[in-house]
């Protein structure tokens, strides 16, 4: 357990990347809305918190890419690697989607008095409907389920089929998006 807890600390103090881009995207989004404010009256139309979401996407991108072969060369095992990965994106995708959860119920109602005004991530995938508890533990889910994928494919980037992976995603995007049956077709599949 020791080694697990030395890597969630290595991998969230040693992120500077993340950390970095949610910064600035959270500065120039708290810059937008005053300016917004003097200038129209209104904060604009996105939710605070979906800034937040990037924290987790961006940490399974830069930590399995940035410490992943950092450990393994000073005599780390793998399996001590995933366990802590796992466990930090555990950390950040609970904190994330409780401080969305906080900032949806608090500072989107009393900026804008109708958080459904300004729909968050959460709301676009019907995950508030159901309360603010269950919108947790569904954002929490998502956010964990689509950090262990970015980290699989971040890793598997380093042999061939991870390449290969990469190009048939892109190519599934690419035939969906433009084809206008396919697209419908694949949106009613979510409805």
């Amino acid at each position: 357990m020791n080694t697990t807890m030395g890597i969630v600390k290595l991998n969230l103090k040693y992120s500077k990347t993340p950390y970095i881009v949610i910064g600035i995207h959270l500065l120039v989004f708290f810059a937008n809305t005053i300016v917004m404010l003097a200038i129209f009256g209104n904060t604009g139309e996105m939710a605070v918190g979906n800034y937040l979401y990037l924290l987790p996407v961006l940490m399974a991108i830069f930590s399995p890419a940035q410490n992943f072969s950092k450990i393994l060369n000073l005599g780390g095992k793998r399996a001590d690697v995933f366990k802590g990965n796992i466990l930090t994106y555990t950390i950040i995708c609970a904190a994330v989607s409780a401080l969305v959860m906080l900032l949806t119920y608090t500072v989107d109602t009393a900026t804008r008095g109708n958080p459904e005004s300004v729909p968050t991530l959460a709301d676009v995938f019907g995950f508030t409907a159901n309360g603010g508890a269950v919108a947790f533990v569904q954002t929490f889910a998502f956010l964990l389920l689509f950090s262990c994928v970015l980290h699989t494919l971040t890793l598997a980037n380093t042999r061939w089929y991870g390449w290969v992976a990469d190009v048939l995603i892109v190519a599934v995007i690419s035939v969906f998006t433009p084809i206008a049956p396919l697209r419908a077709a694949l949106g009613g599949s979510l409805t």
